[in-house]
């Protein structure tokens, strides 16, 4: 049975926790009762982890109680506990929706697999079983998509017993949906731009005027990078930077130039993560640009070529497909996750880098008097959970403060906070410092003023490092070759005025007409391909044809 089971356990690192355990460890403390509906009832050290009286009719109230919506069968349900499989059963046989079970006592879940068969559940696809929290989280992230709906339903008795272990999935679950969410609502905006700025600096980059970023890993060793952001705690630091501006090497993101240039501080790197209105940042600075390196993703505007800095550095996001694929023709390229600002961008660039410090300045990530920038830029309150700020809309939210308070703040940097958080624990970084006096509290890193951090001494050395690096260029034409071949095979499917799963499945295998579509394809299978979409989604695909193969003749890619 147990080996059944796991045959369909598709969570590796599950799997070979569970394969180590012996059944004598497992079932140490463990005990059956009979209940008074003649089901049996499992005990951890004589407690029950389900109701006495009748463990199934208890899970189909609490399922009523908890799940007020229809589900769909893209939308998600987390059962918390395992028991004997009764929840699980009543979720499986009661809804379509994709089922994450959830049990954090990895020796109990070994006895339940060795004890009950569940493994037509898991052969299903659409059950999935988890004992570590970052494990089903990533799941998550990796299947939901925006307007999926996710419910968490749990074991009563046993929600008693492992409550902060509930509360910790609740809290995780709803941090990485709007995290999410934001995700989505960015690719929606810019997925179109990004396309057209990767192949613009790809023409760009062949003129050999731009260098790998990933060329500088781990130079820096020893030295202090200060990461100056635009949250308005910049300026309580803007003095004790200029008098120890040559301690620290300065990364400065886009919209905290100004601030620092005014003040007499000229960074050694600039961040350019936005797809748009990149110059709008950069106006009045030309004297200043050229004593400046940037670094920017790929798929960065492309207008930050025309600008004459003293040298440009490229990352390689790792989300991004074209990028993946581009990738495979050129080995070169080392991905790097950006984190989805150019704040988070600054921070993993400069840990890649090999700086043994990283100080954060005006990483606020919330707002203080309504002033949202260090420039004093202020929102517009529209209600009392929205928010307006350069004619954008968003939602305000509260999140913990390094006060120890609460804090106001938007929904995009609530996840942006969850985004840094990810970030530390992947990079397994430990000295990065968080300057703020009264913003967000971001997980992992040291909330201290600057003035109490111990710095190394004079230890800027950019311009040596620097003198080493080599511009690169890219191998196109067997990507560009594969790309368009691809594109015939959709134009093949459109030629039959074809409106199916092979058509969406056509156009995800080109990177390009994936990621011009994004948008369009999340919202047909959001409707499961409604036949109302058909006319719309086709004439979208004609565009994106036409837009994909103009874009690469007019970067002489063809």
């Amino acid at each position: 049975m147990f080996n059944e089971n796991l045959e369909y356990i598709t969570n590796q690192n599950l799997k070979e926790r569970l394969e180590n355990l012996k059944i004598e460890e497992s079932s140490k403390d463990l005990s059956y009762c009979m209940t008074t509906s003649n089901d049996y009832l499992l005990l951890k050290k004589d407690i029950p982890l389900d109701d006495l009286n009748n463990p199934r009719k208890a899970i189909q109230e609490t399922l009523a109680e908890l799940i007020k919506k229809p589900m769909g069968k893209n939308d998600i349900i987390i059962t918390f506990g395992i028991g004997l499989c009764y929840q699980l059963d009543e979720v499986y046989n009661t809804y379509p929706s994709k089922i994450f079970v959830y049990e954090p006592d990895t020796k109990l879940l070994h006895f339940v697999l060795n004890n009950v068969d569940i493994s037509d559940h898991l052969k299903s696809g659409r059950v999935f079983i988890f004992d570590d929290l970052n494990d089903l989280i990533a799941k998550l992230s990796e299947i939901y998509i925006t307007k999926d709906k996710v419910e968490v339903v749990y074991l009563k008795n046993y929600a008693i017993i492992k409550s902060q272990e509930l509360l910790a999935l609740t809290q995780k679950v709803y941090e990485s949906c709007k995290s999410k969410t934001v995700d989505i609502n960015t690719i929606t905006r810019y997925s179109k731009y990004w396309l057209a700025n990767t192949l613009k600096n790809i023409n760009s980059v062949n003129k050999g005027i731009a260098y790998k970023l990933s060329d500088l890993e781990g130079k820096f060793t020893g030295q202090a990078a200060l990461v100056a952001a635009a949250g308005p705690s910049l300026n309580e630091n803007i003095e004790f930077i200029r008098n120890n501006r040559e301690k620290f090497v300065i990364f400065a993101v886009n919209k905290a130039l100004k601030t620092l240039i005014k003040n007499g501080i000229t960074p050694d790197f600039v961040i350019c993560a936005d797809a748009r209105f990149v110059n709008k940042t950069l106006e009045g600075l030309e004297n200043d640009i050229p004593n400046i390196n940037c670094i920017m993703n790929i798929n960065s505007d492309s207008d930050i070529m025309l600008n004459k800095f003293r040298k440009v550095f490229i990352t390689f996001p790792t989300n991004d497909m074209v990028v993946n694929k581009l990738s495979e023709y050129n080995p070169f390229i080392v991905n790097q996750e950006s984190g989805g600002s150019a704040t988070t961008m600054a921070f993993v660039s400069a840990v890649k880098m090999g700086f043994s410090k990283v100080i954060m300045c005006g990483v606020d990530l919330a707002f203080k008097d309504d002033v949202v920038y260090a420039d004093g830029e202020v929102y517009e309150k529209i209600s009392a959970d929205e928010m307006k700020v350069n004619s954008i809309v968003k939602n305000l939210t509260v999140v913990p403060s390094v006060t120890g308070m609460d804090v106001v703040t938007s929904s995009d940097y609530a996840a942006f906070i969850h985004h840094f958080e990810v970030l530390i624990n992947e990079l397994n970084y430990v000295s990065v410092y968080n300057t703020s006096s009264f913003g967000a509290l971001i997980p992992g890193m040291k909330n201290t003023s600057i003035d109490k951090i111990p710095l190394f001494g004079i230890s800027n050395t950019t311009a040596i490092i620097l003198g080493e690096v080599q511009p690169f260029k890219f191998e196109t034409k067997k990507w560009t070759e594969n790309e368009l071949l691809l594109i015939n095979n959709v134009i093949a499917l459109l030629s039959q005025s074809t409106f199916s799963p092979a058509l969406v499945a056509a156009i995800t295998k080109s990177s390009m007409m994936y990621q011009y579509m994004q948008a369009d394809i999340l919202q047909v299978l959001q409707t499961n391909m409604a036949d109302e979409m058909a006319e719309s989604f086709i004439a979208k695909t004609k565009e994106g044809i036409k837009f994909v193969v103009d874009s690469l003749q007019m970067n002489d890619l063809i």
